[in-house]
């Protein structure tokens, strides 16, 4: 059952009026622990636990959180060319199992691809899922084109209402989507 998100009216007050900073301390300190926890509930079994997650990193690691705690990797990796810290420190207070962060230098198609190759040779899996929620576009269609390639589940956390004016989704309106999996997308391979 969904928990009521607390402090959502404040944190929207806060947001809208400007108090960023004051804003942003409510969300992970009162509303986001209640969305995760109501994120797990609703998408738990869509996807199995365990395995390799890779994940695209932008600005924001909320929706790497989401996936990660639904799925339990037992290796994650996080991809960025965000070259600043910013919103590291919630990776670490948010997530449970370890991971490790793949700087890139640039967001070309080749050198995301060499990344994402590079990691699954030195952690081969046969369950790999990668979020492709965070990072720019160019690195959401390389990352999907590697997906597609070696037969990983591709996620995007995405949500049902949105906030324009704050550019953001409403806190517990994420959504996980299973954009691909190879055994339910490939019509060649499905046995009926």
């Amino acid at each position: 059952m969904k928990k009521k998100i607390p402090y959502l009216e404040e944190w929207l007050e806060l947001a809208q009026s400007g108090n960023f900073k004051k804003a942003q301390t409510i969300y992970y300190e009162n509303l986001f622990p209640v969305v995760i926890d109501n994120f797990i509930d609703e998408h738990k079994g869509l996807i199995s636990e365990g395995g390799t997650l890779f994940s695209i990193l932008g600005f924001s690691p909320e929706p790497i959180i989401l996936t990660a705690r639904t799925v339990r990797p037992t290796k994650h990796v996080i991809f960025t060319s965000n070259q600043t810290s910013e919103g590291l420190e919630y990776l670490d207070k948010f997530l449970e199992t370890p991971y490790e962060v793949v700087n890139i230098e640039n967001e070309t198609f080749i050198t995301l691809y060499k990344a994402l190759k590079e990691k699954l040779v030195l952690n081969p899996d046969s369950q790999l899922t990668l979020d492709i929620t965070g990072g720019k576009k160019s690195m959401v269609a390389s990352a999907s084109i590697f997906g597609k390639d070696y037969g990983c589940r591709i996620v995007y956390v995405d949500f049902t209402d949105y906030i324009k004016d704050l550019r953001k989704p409403k806190p517990g309106s994420e959504v996980l989507n299973l954009v691909y999996d190879p055994f339910r997308d490939q019509p060649e391979i499905i046995l009926e």
